[in-house]
């Protein structure tokens, strides 16, 4: 080790130097405090071993100064003294000296206590090894934290993009609000005309939140989308009953083609709305029921209806529910983040709550409508808590 051996006294200082030197330690001696405190300033050494009673700085002054520098390592203090009670011990603790030892100091003793500076220091390199290498750890951690923010602020940006637009197709005016439980979600929806009088929808929750489950509901989206495209021939003219085929046959595809694909499941609501005929057609595959509401009366009902979700089992029937839809009619659906959400009293909401802003709301349009729903479940400064995606959408069928 390389030492600083701090003594007034110019025999101690060359037996101490000497002994020390024969064990292989490199020594540089200072008369007081003062000196050596000039020399720690300028070079490095592994420990001090310094005499308590020197003019100019004593031990015990040198041992704070070191205490209070800031060092590239640590410095082992041994304080050497002729004194004795615990007062003095603890005044030179305080101080920060590491051991003590008294004078004249014998050979097997210096060499004992040497060796517990050693182990000190030695297991003082290896923490700041250890410490190096966690902050490159850490560094790494906070890069790869920062690009994942960054992907998952562009996936959600993506994931927004393509929900469709609100707007009014023909005499139905579509609504809608979104907010994933985190950046992004497992929530989606569309809707988009198959003909001139039938107009499609679906809103889909898949299994679970966060990154799985959004990708696989983007995925969902393309695929509901191209196979709506590609049947759109088969609509063209359709009756009833081939509505209800046709809505069967692409969730029992649905449910087939989840079984070989993934471990999520999803709900989901899958329907027509026939504007010439005046009904609506749908399958509730697991999803919370959806509100009819009858805005020339202002009766609104909710749909008793049951499904089996999509995905988890093979050879599902699905059952096609049909009712009447006039013009003045409003369809709601959402999923259940929706009744996940807490009033402003700890309570969770109901569909009572839900009937309840329906009722208020139906002389409202569509935007209204939602807002509404929006300002009654959302529960301000509860969003961090929001334990699932909550998706809500509203379609109006105008007069």
């Amino acid at each position: 080790m390389k030492i600083l051996l701090v003594d007034d006294a110019l025999d101690m200082r060359l037996v101490m130097k000497r002994t020390l030197t024969l064990m292989d330690h490199q020594v540089t001696v200072a008369e007081d405090g003062a000196e050596a405190w000039e020399y720690l300033r300028n070079e490095v050494f592994q420990a001090v071993i310094t005499d308590w009673d020197m003019p100019n700085m004593n031990g015990v002054e040198l041992c704070r100064h070191i205490r209070s520098a800031t060092f590239p390592n640590y410095v082992y203090i041994i304080l050497l003294t002729g004194r004795s009670g615990k007062h003095n011990l603890i005044a030179g603790m305080d101080a920060g000296a590491d051991d003590f030892a008294t004078k004249p100091m014998e050979r097997d003793e210096m060499e004992v206590l040497l060796r517990a500076a050693e182990r000190v220091i030695s297991l003082e390199r290896r923490l700041e090894q250890q410490n190096h290498d966690l902050a490159k750890v850490n560094e790494s951690l906070e890069k790869a934290r920062d690009e994942t923010m960054r992907d998952l602020h562009h996936a959600a940006t993506l994931q927004m993009g393509i929900l469709p637009a609100q707007k009014q197709i023909g005499r139905l005016d579509f609504a809608w609000f979104f907010r994933p439980a985190q950046m992004i979600g497992g929530d989606t929806f569309n809707y988009f005309p198959m003909n001139e009088r039938l107009q499609l929808f679906y809103t889909v929750d898949v299994s679970g939140h966060g990154i799985s489950a959004a990708l696989l509901s983007m995925y969902l989206s393309n695929l509901l989308t191209s196979t709506a495209d590609q049947t759109c021939s088969q609509w063209c003219g359709g009756n009833e009953a081939s509505i209800k085929q046709n809505l069967a046959k692409m969730l029992r595809f649905f449910n087939e083609h989840l079984l070989d694909l993934t471990d999520h499941y999803f709900t989901m609501i899958l329907g027509v709305i026939d504007t010439s005929e005046h009904r609506l057609h749908f399958i509730q595959a697991g999803h919370p029921m959806p509100f009819l509401v009858d805005k020339a009366s202002g009766c609104v009902e909710e749909l008793d209806c049951t499904g089996f979700p999509v995905g988890l089992v093979p050879d599902v029937d699905y059952e096609v529910m049909s009712y009447p839809f006039p013009p003045e009619s409003r369809l709601v659906l959402f999923s259940d983040g929706l009744f996940e959400m807490l009033d402003n009293k700890g309570q969770p909401l109901l569909n009572s709550d839900l009937d309840a802003v329906l009722k208020t709301s139906v002389d409202a349009d569509a935007t209204e409508t939602v807002r509404s729903i929006r300002n009654h479940f959302l529960v301000d400064g509860y969003e961090k808590n929001q334990p699932d995606d909550l998706s809500v959408m509203v379609i109006d069928f105008k007069a």
